[in-house]
């Protein structure tokens, strides 16, 4: 019969079972008698499941949230005691799902923007080709009417000179594209992403303070439903706003170290490299009280007022950068904040919470005064 050495995360060899007859750890005997009070057949396949679950506590390179989702999988499974070959390969798909969810959803906004950009690029092509046929007639008419060389020379060059400022600003513009949300006027989730990294790479390099706030606009499904997408449109476009008055109100002098970006959808991301806990706290504090007192109107297409005294709302979660966590930071910030803005939503909407962990590694939700 066919042995299977069952291990952890670091190699070492726990338990070796032969099928479901033997089951002899060598590290620690109890561990199989543990695995037999949770009801784990005496199945290498299972036990090297249960096992290897256990241990991706381990895993640097994975966030709190699929740990945790991972560890919310185990405990379904040793609850439910269904070992059957249906769950076990439902379970192995349901944990490939958890632990490529961050690259999927990378790929997915990555094609996106190439698409994006495509059509923009298209579009400057076209626009080009007709400078070049305007070139070419300009050229053929200064010949045929019979001017001095040197006085074709100038107009060719004149000509060129344009074409080619205008190639530059074609560069400039799509460079800014694939920078910027064009319906907020914001950074995009590429220039987030690029921020953040070397943000952290400061954090753990000089410790430089790290502080993320997210942000999102309360009931926007049900905004969008009773007004439509082109009010939609606006609502975005004014907390864009209100958020950039919030950070250049608390930090001025220092907004080239922060960066306000559209993170996607109706949810806003602030970036604050250098910032102390309190400012962010402050930051977003300022916006979600702003928006709150904000009359937001809907004119018609005259410019007309039709509607006044409309309310709109933010909640938002604020977290900052853990000497705790042992890998994938960026990935951590972001499901900290994003964690703490889930509270501020359940809470009742409207308000700021913070995310905090104890030098326990224990997690704490606390409500940002107003």
């Amino acid at each position: 019969m066919k042995i299977s050495p069952l291990k952890d995360v670091a190699g070492s060899v726990h338990a070796v079972c032969d099928g479901r007859l033997h089951c002899d750890f060598s590290a620690d005997g109890r561990m199989c008698e543990a695995l037999d009070n949770a009801g784990v057949p005496r199945d290498a396949k299972w036990r090297t499941l249960v096992l290897y679950m256990r241990g991706m506590q381990e895993y640097s390179y994975l966030t709190d949230e699929q740990k945790m989702q991972v560890q919310q999988l185990l405990v379904d499974l040793l609850q439910n005691k269904d070992f059957s070959d249906r769950n076990y390969e439902r379970i192995l798909e349901r944990d490939r799902q958890i632990l490529v969810a961050p690259y999927e959803q990378r790929l997915n906004r990555a094609m996106q923007e190439t698409m994006a950009l495509a059509g923009e690029f298209r579009s400057i092509l076209l626009r080009r080709k007709g400078d070049v046929e305007h070139l070419e007639s300009r050229s053929i008419q200064a010949v045929t009417e019979g001017r001095e060389p040197e006085e074709v020379v100038a107009l060719l060059k004149d000509t060129f000179r344009e074409v080619l400022l205008e190639m530059e600003r074609d560069a400039a513009a799509m460079t800014e594209l694939t920078q910027r949300d064009p319906l907020s006027g914001l950074h995009n989730r590429r220039a987030f992403d690029a921020f953040l990294s070397g943000a952290v790479q400061s954090w753990r390099r000089e410790g430089t303070p790290l502080s993320l706030i997210m942000l999102d606009i309360d009931n926007f499904k049900n905004f969008n439903d009773e007004y439509g997408h082109r009010i939609g449109d606006q609502a975005i476009q004014t907390v864009a706003r209100i958020l950039q008055e919030a950070v250049r109100g608390h930090a001025a002098e220092h907004e080239k170290d922060f960066l306000v970006a559209r993170y996607g959808g109706e949810e806003f991301s602030v970036v604050l490299r250098g910032a102390l806990a309190s400012l962010a706290e402050k930051i977003a504090e300022s916006a979600r009280s702003s928006m709150e007192n904000f009359n937001f109107v809907i004119r018609n297409n005259s410019g007309e007022v039709v509607r006044s005294g409309i309310s709109i709302t933010l909640s938002a979660g604020v977290a900052f950068a853990s000497s705790l966590w042992r890998g994938a930071y960026e990935d951590n910030l972001i499901d900290s904040a994003d964690r703490a803005l889930y509270e501020a939503k359940r809470g009742g909407r409207n308000l700021v919470f913070r995310y905090r962990d104890d030098q326990d590694g224990n997690s704490r939700y606390e409500l940002v005064d107003s």
